[in-house]
């Protein structure tokens, strides 16, 4: 008689723990919380490379758009002001062009200066050379904004080392310099689908 008696409780049990699961599914599948999220769609576009490397994590990546944004901030917003420190202003434009040269090497083709400059520049392929650049160039930009101000200095200062960092991890996980790194396909651009889209907007437009 126990062990039937034990047997039957048992089975109550079991009973109740498959109608507790059952209507805790159902309950689940009336919040939403049993439903799967959908899959984020795959990007389509020129820029779809470029996301995709992004995801990949490959430092590579983030440091060479890191290189572009300052290249275009130390240069371009520098020179508007210049009000904020004369003598600081100069050296970040000068520096910008330099990190410019080194990061977008396929824009220099048209000046014979810039193509001797590059030349110096091979060595700094090695990519943890580069980053104990950019972190000398930032220390150098510390310096100029507590000798001769100017507060972008020290912004500066703090990007390229941050990049000059990325530069130096992306060495460190076997992440090296390619030939496709001399155009725009090292940053993840498609030039192709860029050009496409470009011709078929034009052509929307006439």
């Amino acid at each position: 008689p126990w062990n039937s008696r034990s047997t039957e409780t048992a089975a109550l049990f079991e009973k109740n723990g498959a109608r507790v699961g059952k209507n805790r599914g159902k309950m689940q599948n009336l919040l939403g919380m049993g439903a799967k999220p959908a899959a984020e769609p795959e990007p389509t576009g020129w820029y779809s490379d470029l996301v995709k490397m992004y995801k990949e994590g490959k430092f590579k990546t983030y440091a060479r758009w890191g290189g572009v944004a300052n290249t275009f901030l130390m240069v371009v917003l520098t020179s508007f002001v210049l009000s904020l420190g004369i003598v600081g202003g100069l050296v970040s434009i000068f520096l910008g062009i330099l990190i410019g040269i080194l990061e977008l090497p396929f824009c220099c083709t048209c000046f014979q200066w810039c193509q001797v400059v590059q030349k110096w520049f091979a060595v700094f392929e090695v990519y943890w050379l580069r980053g104990v650049l950019y972190i000398i160039i930032g220390l150098a930009l510390g310096i100029t904004f507590s000798q001769a101000g100017n507060v972008l200095c020290l912004v500066w200062c703090i990007t390229n080392i941050l990049d000059g960092i990325c530069y130096i991890i992306a060495h460190v996980r076997g992440e090296t310099h390619t030939a496709a790194d001399n155009s725009a396909a090292g940053l993840g651009v498609n030039t192709t689908k860029l050009k496409t889209q470009m011709a078929v907007s034009a052509m929307g437009i006439v």
